[in-house]
């Protein structure tokens, strides 16, 4: 009983220190901190007047060094006491006595106390509450699977989300990029376009996200990728990256390419709040790239090389010379063409500027949270718009979220939680020939009204409207969580939810659009409709048994047992209609049609279960040494049943020696610590029951009056799912408490890859799904972080991170090389070579005799490109994934005053160039790239020259320049991002009282994204390799109030 009592007043000593460091927050920093709901205003100001000046700081973390706010920090024995901020921040101004007991607490974790010495910082880390012999601590945890323990012998690194939030773009995908090593996302397109992430690197030899992008897992239920790119970050509390075997493998085989573990926000016990931020302000069309020719230039090329449909050419003195010599009235022709020519040159139309435009960009917050003791909750609603650089492009997103959390007495908690989001992407491109195309050929001598010499025949307007897409996707959520602490130690809780996705498209291509106008059908067939409606439903349960217990203050024991449920469906109906004309309605498809333009009706229906059950073992000794262990078996339904269960298991151990009682006052090294781990994780990502499985449709043929069924796929009953085999090691210092140093190597070795090998036609299908090698991926991740200045008023902090992988294929089994067919020149795998290698010949340059390239061959040899190319003439010519990739940051921070900046780069890649902007005799009435003129080889002795002859003398090398990139034909991929820049300024507490006194907290700022890009890639975008899809620099004005 006397141990009962005391430990009621020492929760309620807690609890009081809380409310009065939570008040002080509340009036002085952050929105995130004010929570109070009662409070001695008198020691809440004297508080404040401790913080004007300060000699002694600190910061507390927890074991993932992630900032804890609302620890109380308190001198014992005085009425000295102040809490941490939202960056884990605290500070002391009042002068404290040498061998004070300072305390640190914080519900949930264990108290710790440091006697100060005279030192200006004092930071640390504080544990997880364990639980002791009688004790029954209650923890609420809104993903069950997020076992402490994890950390200290896996790979689990926290993403910033202060830094994501500070980029103004409406796809949170594309903002991760560079926020954490190994994580990349790469743009692949215009604005809508869906981002390619990867974990380090590809884990399968199949190209495609839905094989290689992580798992998603949102407070504990797992979630579609579309879910996670529209999610809102001012929604987001938290996101961890889980990088290796150790921390992924309690998810099992979904999990085989990593793991984002996402938390939201929850509410808080205190007086409701009420935030609204906003940015506000315009797109921009962003780097130019390729300089296209101006109209003089242009003008000339067309006169150089003779096509009488060019101005150029058809108004020039060469022409009538030639056709007209002996006319009487040659010398007034001449001179007219002379004055058209005139005429011409003086018009200089930009089309960079004239179709791309700066547009406009806004985000809204809203967020209200409150409750009491018992009862909390979070609301939120939020907008986004975002206009592209095209007309007709843009995307707009809007969302809510509701999460309410009850305390359940004294033996647990539940979770509710409640999303929907809507987003709407519109685009005009999907052409061959549309309005991004046109900045490329459209010449300088044109303009918006008038003939058009590029497109005989069409005007201005008909080129603006070839085609229109549409889609939008309706996401839905529930998920429910509780956690139950019956025995002391002995947590059991469990979550389920729904994930339901609605994702609708609509394309029309009219009949007056060049492509529809030249595609060779009759006008009765022309215009394409085409609707789709593709549904995604998630449903995912789990429970958790976790017991926990310290043994004599050294011994922290923790074990898990879980079993899950998993099922996801996918519903798919498409139609595809032509001659519909110029109406853009279903109802004007031609019915009547037969042959390749007949009504095409798809849906397609996809569904798999997953069930596993799984262990944990963790165990840890005197805080210093530590051993992880988990195991699960998942059966699939997608796999024949005999073959349904699948492992995954995975050890790791971590060794902290700083924890050692001779350094644990170490000036030099704060903290250190090195772990290990290996896993072997099945992989099933990408893979469908039809694959394994006989599965069967009705076919879009029939015989006679019968409908016919046909195997959607050939199956492959002996098909295995992939092993993910890793070894990971890795060493975090942190020295002076001021310099941080992480480094993390790995190996991860794929077995059993799987790969759609072709296979004879004779059969009736081309290719057959085979377990048909080894790839391996390695790498290399290092983070630098240093606290240049660090007072009250002044902060200065630099960082930087490097992530190399090297991506290879160890083994193809029955090969060395595959290729697609048995006439293909170029492998899509080699043993040896990345999974994503780019081949082609090597050049030696333009030959002056013939104006086509000669290659040099491996074997030393020459080869004109008039011969043939053979399977051994090609070589590798470099990766188009960039092995390097990395980002280096600061932070400044003066009195109310905050900057951040953020650059990003990559190193190592190449893209193939586009050439379609070189210009030959029959597609020069179109615009050229700048210095063809001059570049190009036009006659026998011309040398040092870069294009190719522009006369069609032989197919055979035509075919080689076109089919195969060559060494001369491909670019570095490098490129240096200033990928983001937040000033804001913190308006003064006194000054609030006096203007606007129903505001606790505002600042004001300016935020942008993707400002500038510097890099050596002559064509538009060296990220995503097209001449459209680069990325909009945002510039925005940034407001943040609290009321």
């Amino acid at each position: 009983m006397k141990r009962q009592r005391e430990k009621k007043q020492k929760t309620s000593s807690i609890h009081k220190s809380i409310t009065v460091g939570l008040a002080t927050i509340a009036l002085s920093t952050a929105p995130a901190n004010l929570m109070a709901t009662s409070v001695n205003h008198s020691e809440v100001f004297n508080n404040m007047t401790l913080l004007q000046s300060q000699s002694f700081i600190g910061y507390v973390y927890d074991q993932d060094k992630n900032p804890l706010s609302g620890v109380t920090v308190k001198v014992e024995g005085t009425q000295i006491v102040t809490v941490t901020d939202d960056e884990g921040r605290y500070a002391f101004s009042q002068p404290i006595k040498r061998g004070a007991s300072i305390k640190f607490t914080m519900l949930g974790f264990k108290a710790k106390r440091v006697v100060y010495k005279g030192q200006s910082t004092i930071s640390l880390m504080l544990e997880p509450s364990s639980t002791s012999v009688g004790e029954v601590v209650v923890t609420a945890r809104s993903n069950i699977n997020a076992i402490d323990l994890r950390s200290k012998s896996g790979v689990v690194e926290n993403v910033d989300m202060k830094r994501v939030e500070a980029k103004p773009m409406i796809d949170m995908a594309l903002a991760l990029q560079g926020a954490v090593p190994g994580l990349v996302v790469t743009n692949t397109g215009d604005l809508g376009s869906a981002p390619k992430i990867r974990l380090r690197g590809n884990s399968s030899l199949r190209q495609g996200n839905a094989t290689n992008e992580p798992l998603y897992v949102m407070d504990g239920q797992i979630i579609s990728a579309e879910t996670f790119y529209n999610l809102n970050p001012s929604d987001i509390k938290s996101m961890k990256v889980l990088k290796d075997a150790t921390a992924c493998a309690l998810y099992g085989v979904k999990a085989a390419n990593g793991v984002l573990e996402i938390t939201s926000q929850r509410g808080h016990s205190g007086a409701p709040l009420i935030n609204y931020s906003t940015n506000m302000g315009i797109t921009t069309r962003g780097r130019r790239g390729l300089k296209m020719m101006n109209s003089a230039e242009k003008l000339e090329l067309e006169r150089l090389i003779g096509n009488a449909e060019t101005p150029g050419y058809r108004y020039s003195e060469d022409y009538y010379r030639k056709y007209f010599a002996n006319n009487p009235n040659l010398a007034s022709m001449i001179a007219e063409g002379q004055s058209k020519l005139d005429s011409l040159r003086n018009i200089n139309t930009d089309w960079f500027n004239e179709l791309l435009r700066n547009s406009f960009y806004q985000r809204h917050n809203l967020s209200l949270r409150g409750g009491n003791d018992q009862t909390t909750y979070f609301l939120s609603a939020n907008y986004s718009y975002q206009g592209g650089r095209i007309e007709g492009n843009d995307k707009q997103r809007m969302g809510f979220r509701l999460n309410v959390d009850q305390k359940l007495g004294k033996i647990g908690y539940a979770m509710l939680g409640v999303t929907g989001a809507y987003s709407k992407t519109n685009t005009p491109n999907g052409t061959t020939n549309d309005p991004s195309s046109l900045i490329y050929e459209l010449n300088p001598y044109e303009q918006k009204t008038g003939k058009l010499w590029s497109y005989p025949g069409q005007t201005y307007k008909d080129l603006m409207n070839q085609y229109s897409a549409e889609s939008n996707d309706k996401e839905f959520g529930v998920n429910g969580n509780i956690t139950l602490t019956l025995l002391p130690g002995l947590d059991i809780a469990a979550v389920a939810g729904i994930d339901f996705v609605l994702d609708e498209s609509h394309q029309f291509t009219p009949s007056t659009a060049y492509s529809e106008m030249h595609s060779g059908v009759a006008e009765v067939a022309r215009g394409i409709y085409s609707k789709s409606k593709n549904t995604t439903t998630n449903i995912s349960a789990n429970v958790r048994a976790t017991y926990t217990r310290t043994f004599n203050e050294i011994h922290d024991l923790t074990f898990s047992a879980n079993m899950d449920y998993y099922d996801t469906n996918i519903d798919n109906l498409s139609t595809t209609g032509y001659g519909v004309g110029t109406i853009n309605s279903a109802a004007a498809i031609n019915q009547s049609l037969t042959g390749s333009r007949r009504v095409k009706i798809s849906a397609p229906r996809d569904k798999n279960r997953q069930l596993g059950i799984g262990g944990v073992l963790g165990y840890s000794l005197l805080s210093t040494y530590d051993f992880y262990a988990t195991y699960k078996v998942d059966a699939s339904s997608v796999l024949p049943s005999d073959k349904r269960c699948n492992k995954a298991w995975a050890v790791g151990l971590g060794w902290t020696p700083s924890n050692y009682a001779f350094l644990k006052d170490n000036k030099v090294i704060s903290r250190l610590n090195f772990k290990g781990s290996y896993g072997i994780t099945a992989n099933l990502n990408g893979v469908s029951v039809s694959t394994t499985t006989g599965t069967f449709s009705y076919s879009t043929n029939t015989y006679e009056d019968q409908r016919v069924l046909e195997l959607i796929s050939l199956y492959n009953k002996d098909l295995k799912p992939e092993q993910n085999k890793s070894i990971d090691l890795g060493m975090s210092m942190d020295l002076f408490n001021r310099i941080t140093l992480d480094v993390n190597y790995y190996n991860r070795r794929t077995e059993q890859a799987l790969l759609d090998v072709p296979i004879p036609t004779s059969v009736g299908y081309s290719t057959l799904k085979r377990n048909i090698g080894v790839l391996q991926n390695r790498g290399l991740e290092v983070g630098l972080s240093a606290k240049i200045i660090d007072t009250y008023d002044c902060r200065f902090s630099i960082g930087a991170n490097l992530a190399y992988n090297n991506n290879k294929v160890l083994d193809l089994y029955y090969a060395d090389k595959i290729y697609t067919t048995e006439d293909a020149l170029v492998p899509d795998y080699e043993v040896g070579k990345s999974y994503d290698m780019l081949y082609g010949p090597k050049s030696l340059g333009i030959n002056p005799l013939t104006g086509y390239p000669v290659f040099l061959l491996p074997n030393g040899t020459e080869k004109q490109a008039t011969e043939a190319l053979t399977k051994d003439d090609v070589v590798a010519l470099g990766h188009l994934t960039p092995p390097y990739s990395g980002t280096f940051y600061l932070s400044f921070s003066y009195k109310s005053f905050d900057f951040d900046m953020d650059f990003y780069y990559v190193h190592g890649g190449i893209q193939r160039f586009n050439y379609s902007y070189v210009r030959d005799k029959d597609n020069v009435n179109k615009n050229a790239v700048a210095g063809q003129t001059s570049k190009m080889w036009f006659k026998q002795g011309d040398e040092d020259k870069i294009y190719w002859t522009p006369y069609y003398t032989s197919s055979t090398a035509e075919d080689n320049i076109a089919l195969y990139p060559n060494s001369r034909t491909v670019g570095k991929s490098d490129y240096l991002r200033l990928s983001m820049i937040s000033m804001r300024y913190r308006l003064p507490s006194s000054t609030l009282q006096k203007v606007l006194p129903f505001l606790q907290y505002a600042t004001v700022g300016f935020q942008a994204s993707n400002l500038f890009t510097w890099t050596s890639y002559k064509e538009s975008d060296p990220e995503s390799g097209t001449l459209a899809g680069t990325t909009q620099p945002i510039y925005t004005f940034n407001l943040n109030l609290t009321f």
